[in-house]
This record gives structure tokens, sequence and C-alpha cells, in this order.
């Protein structure tokens, strides 16, 4: 489901590829797991690095709300 967030807000993306590495590293992973790191990223990061991890963060939720 990363994968595919990914994808679809790629063109939304500052730092496309910071974003891809982090996708790349975490595909496999669940999706809790990567809400979670996310969040700390979000946290962490300065400036459109965070907003762009925001974005993914925001999308990867949209994608599991419909899924319900």
């Amino acid at each position: 489901m990363l994968k595919e967030a990914f994808e679809n807000v790629a063109p939304y993306i500052s730092n496309i590829r910071e974003v891809e590495k982090f996708v790349e590293e975490h595909k496999d992973m669940e999706e809790e797991d990567v809400e979670k790191i996310l969040e700390e990223k979000i946290k962490n990061e300065k400036g459109t690095l965070s907003t762009d991890f925001k974005i993914l963060l925001n999308e990867m939720r949209k994608m599991i709300n419909t899924e319900m």
C-alpha cells in the first residue's frame, strides 16, 4: 500500500528522491508501523520534507479508510 500511496502523491512531492528512498526501505512493513515512522519523520524533518511525508501519510490513511 505504501508504494501505491507514493505513486498517487508523487506529483505533489518536492523531495521525490528522499521520499522514494523511504518508500523502498519500508514497503514491506505493516501499515501501522509505517504510520508510526511517518509520524516521527514529520516531527523530526524540516520544511518541505516534513510536508512531503505528511502528504504521503495522509494518502496512506485515505487508502486505509476507503478499504474499510
